[in-house]
C-alpha cells in the first residue's frame, strides 16, 4: 500500500479534525447572539412587564379593602377613599425607591401623584406628552374596553422634571369607585438592566470561548502528533515492504511474504 503524501494527510487532518473545532467555536458564537441573548432580552422585558402588572394588582387591592369598610359601614366613602390615597402615595419600589403609583378617575382627573401634586384635582383630559399622545384619556379608554393594560408614553423621569424619558405603564380599573390606578416601569431603566446582563454574558461567553479554543487547540496537538508519528510508522512500514519486495525478487525460488499473518507478496 502506498503511503498517503503530506498534503492529503493533511487535508485528512484538517477535515476531521481543524474544521470540527472552528465550525464548534462559530456555532457556540453564534448561538450566544443570535438565539441566547435576544431571548433573554424578551425574557426580561416580560418580566418587567408582569412586575408592573402585579404591583398594580397590589396597589389595586388596597382600594379594594378600603372599599370593603365603607361596604360595612365602618367608613364613609369619603374617609375610604382618603385613607386609600393616603397609602397609595407613599408606596415606593426599585432600585433608587423612587418608582410609585398614581390615582386618576375615568374624567379623566388626577386624583393623586406623588411627584406631581400640581396636577392633583386637574382635569386631564386635554392633557398630552410630548410626543402628542393624550395619554390619560388612553388610559381611560384601555380600562373601559379590556378593565386594565398597557400604554407607552413620554414622561419624567421619577422625581425630576428636567428629563423625559419613554416609559411603561399599566393601568387597572376600580370599578365601584370610577378609579384608575396605575404604575410603570422607565423603558431606558430596562434597556440598561438588559445591556448590562448582555455585558456580563457576553464577557463570560468569551472566556468560555476562550477555554474551549484552548483545549480545542492542545486536543489539536494531540493529534496532530499521533497523525505525524502514524504517517511516520506507515512510511518506515512502506519501506520495510518495499526492501523485502526487493528482496523476494530477487530470490531464485519461489518465495510466499507474510507479515504478522497476513499475505504479503510471492
Amino acid at each position: 500500500m502506498i503511503p498517503k503524501t503530506k498534503s492529503q494527510n493533511w487535508r485528512a487532518f484538517f477535515v476531521r479534525i481543524i474544521l470540527p473545532t472552528v465550525l464548534a467555536i462559530i456555532l457556540f458564537v453564534v448561538s450566544i447572539f443570535l438565539i441566547i441573548i435576544p431571548t433573554l432580552e424578551k425574557n426580561m422585558i416580560e418580566c418587567k412587564r408582569e412586575m408592573i402588572r402585579e404591583l398594580t394588582n397590589s396597589a389595586w387591592s388596597i382600594i379594594a379593602k378600603f372599599e370593603e369598610q365603607e361596604k360595612k359601614g365602618v367608613l364613609t366613602r369619603g374617609e375610604a377613599q382618603a385613607r386609600a390615597v393616603f397609602y397609595i402615595q407613599y408606596l415606593r419600589y426599585g432600585e433608587e425607591v423612587k418608582d410609585y403609583f398614581w390615582i386618576s378617575d375615568m374624567h379623566p382627573r388626577m386624583l393623586m401623584h406623588p411627584y406631581l401634586p400640581d396636577l392633583n384635582d386637574k382635569d386631564l383630559t386635554g392633557f398630552k406628552d410630548l410626543s402628542g399622545k393624550n395619554l390619560f384619556v388612553e388610559f381611560v379608554n384601555t380600562v373601559k374596553t379590556s378593565g386594565s393594560g398597557y400604554a407607552t408614553y413620554m414622561w419624567q423621569w421619577k422625581d425630576d422634571p428636567a428629563k423625559i424619558v419613554p416609559k411603561l405603564s399599566y393601568v387597572k380599573g376600580f370599578k365601584p369607585w370610577g378609579w384608575i390606578v396605575g404604575t410603570g416601569i422607565y423603558i431606558e431603566d430596562v434597556k440598561q438592566e438588559i445591556a448590562l446582563t448582555t455585558s456580563r454574558l457576553v464577557k463570560t461567553s468569551i472566556a468560555i470561548t476562550v477555554i474551549i479554543a484552548f483545549l480545542l487547540l492542545y486536543i489539536t496537538q494531540q493529534s496532530l502528533k499521533i497523525e505525524k508519528e502514524r504517517r511516520e510508522k506507515e512510511e518506515k512500514l512502506f519501506e520495510s515492504n518495499e526492501k523485502y519486495k526487493a528482496l523476494v525478487e530477487a530470490a531464485t525460488e519461489g518465495i510466499i511474504m507474510v507479515l504478522e499473518g497476513s499475505y504479503v507478496y510471492s
